[in-house]
């Protein structure tokens, strides 16, 4: 970071230490803030008190920031955030403070753990899904894993849906919006007898895309999507609880489609930087978006030019479906409490794709998975005077079936048919298979099971009225059996020979982590809290070219010191945190190219580190106006990352920005009525970012800034609303991510959607 930042930020933060002593001078009796009540110690505990970095959003905040994904809270969370290497309806990389994985693949899972009501989502390809009736959303930020669930070195992400009461009510909501969208969602719940009450909830999305076929007319980006979760509360008796959990969806989106770059001359060789980002270059076949084209079957095809167009031979659509259950368990015996959650996810996902985001049938991809996962947690706590403990158990198997298929070069094969001397193929070559030429459709596949076990302890106790420590300790053992086999779809070739595989092999990882936490109430309302936490993610296997390779386990140790503060009489919310983060042998996935052929790989990094801070700031200068900032400064190496294409020590670690800013004005006008009008907007501020781990500076993305704002009114009653909102109001172009493909002569693009506007009506009853 160089100084001129660091100047500036650390004006931001004495600045923001000068306002909260001043506000905390001047504060009269004023009304506090709504107190935010979080379980990331499995227990509630108020948000100030927990001496964990964590940004919390409740689900009025998730409606008013228009929060549709999952992935979309990283826009407001410091030090978080995401690249989508399939798109924004496909497997996410997301990123805490550094840590994450850019693995396009299914099979590797990350190092943040994400829940859906305490039910790990085990599959990569899940990780992107609508938010249905939220009650809250907690970020926790640090290695987690000695109070619950999957052991995570980045952090855990907790969606908490809201939950049946004894009441009637329910809301419904529809939406329009730019690009055909339409949304209907809505919630109903209410008591079955004395002793039981459901909540079924429903969201169904639609729209047209954002990107404009030249090649076909057609729109593209467009999704279709539907999601229902029906939750079935029990109360056999006083000390009883069953949380029954059903959900499931069906996801029919566009097939994503990139934007193409060419990085090609006229020679077949390399062109600069600047001539690639000038779109003076072309692909293996002479294509540019830049320019008029002729495809190799005579058809004419306009330059595509603009940030929302394209020329795509293949359009395609996904087929996605999920379902899962979940029951979970809370039994109250006399001081103890009894926690079980049982769930099971089945997941079927095919995705087609458009690889070479051409008018060519260059190269084309189909991406599949089968998942099954079902895991089982047991909990036992105590909480008495002055300490609280709780121990566990906890076991995963996540069992999944990928199959990848790739068609290369088939617009090429009418120039190999009948070549049966200088090809691998029956007499006459009747289908064009060569791949000699790497004219060919081959299909890899995986059978990967995962069996996870782990056994917890946490304990918190006060040494003195104002001093706590927080210890606890896990042991994780972990399996991971890999069964890999490779072949050419080919029917009409007879399916020629396999090239090394088969494959089948295993690995089995141990490791003990915990943490020892101290937390100092200097008054009541300002928390100070330090501490060390160690980190463990597994290893696993991949499949190579011949056959299979496996990759060690990560570890981490992280350096944590944190405060909480509220200052001006409850107006304001003052947060931070400092780390410095020590790992060994981190997983880095890149995109390498090898005598021409490009493969994907996952290697250990032996030594990486990571340090930086967040602050957060909620205020309420006057009654009606709520601000709310963050601010996250990042710094992050790749300390020893040697691969067989070449030493990248000291290279940035992808998907981490050094500076993230985001912010949030809300002001609320009463009318003479009693109803309200809300103005808001919301921004989000991303540096500088790398999308692969050898830094290469066409796979990259400058610092750029996105504008939102609402416009909302609510009955005095609030049981009607009615909402106009903008997002990406400055129609900022910016990639969300970008991949090295330049052996066929071109990088592809995942870009981010351009400015779009809408209006919303909700009915609450």
């Amino acid at each position: 970071m160089n100084n001129s930042v660091k100047k500036y930020v650390g004006l931001v933060v004495f600045g923001g230490i000068l306002l909260g002593n001043n506000l905390a001078v001047q504060a009269a009796e004023s009304p506090m803030m709504e107190e935010i009540i979080v379980t990331a110690q499995k227990r509630e505990g108020n948000l100030q008190e927990t001496p964990i970095s964590i940004t919390a959003f409740t689900g009025d905040a998730i409606e008013a920031l228009g929060f549709r994904q999952s992935v979309d809270i990283t826009a407001q969370t410091p030090n978080f955030s995401v690249g989508y290497p399939n798109g924004d309806t496909g497997v996410p990389a997301p990123f805490i403070r550094g840590v994450g994985l850019n693995d396009f693949g299914v099979l590797n899972q990350g190092p943040i753990a994400s829940y859906s009501d305490e039910t790990y989502i085990s599959s990569n390809a899940a990780q992107i899904f609508q938010l249905l009736d939220v009650e809250r959303v907690e970020v926790l930020r640090g290695p987690q894993g000695t109070l619950y669930g999957r052991n995570a070195t980045g952090g855990a992400v907790n969606f908490v849906s809201r939950k049946p009461t004894q009441d009637w009510e329910g809301w419904a909501r529809a939406n329009a919006g730019s690009f055909g969208l339409k949304s209907l969602e809505g919630a109903i719940g209410g008591p079955l007898g004395d002793q039981a009450a459901f909540r079924f909830s429903l969201l169904k999305t639609d729209s047209d895309g954002w990107m404009k076929n030249g090649f076909t007319g057609n729109d593209q980006q467009g999704v279709d999507e539907l999601a229902w979760r029906l939750l079935l509360d029990f109360n056999p008796s006083d000390d009883v609880n069953l949380l029954f959990n059903i959900h499931a969806g069906k996801s029919e989106s566009d097939a994503v489609q990139y934007r193409h770059l060419g990085v090609w001359d006229a020679t077949g060789a390399m062109c600069n930087n600047a001539d690639i980002l000038a779109g003076n270059c072309v692909d293996i076949l002479g294509y540019s978006e830049e320019r008029p084209y002729t495809t190799l079957t005579g058809i004419n095809v306009p330059a595509a030019d603009d940030y929302d167009e394209g020329n795509y031979d293949l359009e395609a659509k996904n087929d996605t479906d999920f379902w899962g259950l979940s029951v979970t368990l809370n039994w109250q015996l006399g001081d103890y409490l009894l926690t079980s959650i049982s769930s099971y996810d089945d997941m079927d996902d095919f995705r087609p794709e458009e690889t070479d985001d051409s008018p060519n049938d260059l190269l084309t991809g189909e991406l599949s998975v089968l998942q099954e996962s079902y895991s089982q947690e047991l909990r036992l706590s105590w909480e008495g005077e002055g300490r609280s403990w709780l121990a566990g158990i906890y076991y995963l198997n996540d069992e999944a079936e990928d199959r990848t298929a790739f068609d290369i070069l088939r617009v090429l094969r009418f120039s190999v048919i009948g070549d049966d001397v200088n090809c691998s193929a029956p007499a006459g070559n009747p289908g064009g298979f060569c791949p000699e030429q790497f004219i060919q459709k081959s299909k890899s596949g995986t059978n990967q099971e995962i069996t996870s076990f782990a056994v917890f302890f946490d304990t918190t106790m006060e040494l003195t009225d104002d001093l706590k420590l927080s210890a606890g300790l896990r042991y994780t053992d972990e399996e991971v059996d890999h069964k890999s086999f490779f072949f050419f779809d080919e029917p009409e070739a007879g399916f020629p020979a396999q090239p090394g595989f088969p494959s089948n092999s295993s690995i089995d990882f141990q490791n003990v982590s915990g943490r020892v936490l101290l937390d100092f109430s200097l008054s009541d309302d300002l928390l100070l809290y330090g501490g060390v936490t160690t980190g463990f993610k597994g290893g696993g296997i991949q499949s190579t070219s011949d056959g299979t390779s496996p990759y060690d386990e990560e570890k981490l140790i992280s350096y944590e010191a944190g405060f909480k503060s509220t200052l001006a009489g409850g107006r304001l919310r003052f947060n931070g945190a400092a780390f410095y983060y020590d790992y060994s042998d981190l997983q880095v996935f890149a995109f390498v190219i090898v005598n021409g052929v490009g493969f994907s790989t996952i290697s250990n990094a032996a030594d990486a580190s990571n340090y930086g801070a967040e602050f957060e700031v909620q205020w309420m200068p006057i009654d009606g106006l709520f601000v709310n900032l963050g601010l996250g400064l990042l710094n992050t190496e790749y300390e020893d990352f040697i691969i067989p294409t070449g030493d990248f020590s000291g290279n940035d670690i992808t998907m981490s920005p050094e500076i993230t800013f985001n912010g949030l004005v809300q002001y609320d006008i009463f009318l003479a009525n009693n109803s309200k009008v809300t103005l808001q907007t919301d921004f989000n501020y991303q540096d500088d970012v790398s999308f692969d781990a050898l830094n290469n500076p066409l796979l990259s993305q400058e610092a750029y800034w996105l504008w939102n704002a609402r416009v909302s009114w609510n009955s005095a009653d609030d049981k009607w609303g009615v909402s106009a909102y903008g997002k990406n109001l400055s129609d900022k172009e910016y990639m969300v991510y970008a991949f090295d493909l330049s052996f066929f002569g071109f990088n592809e693009e995942m870009l981010g959607t351009p400015r779009s506007f809408g209006i919303d009506a909700t009915y609450r009853f």
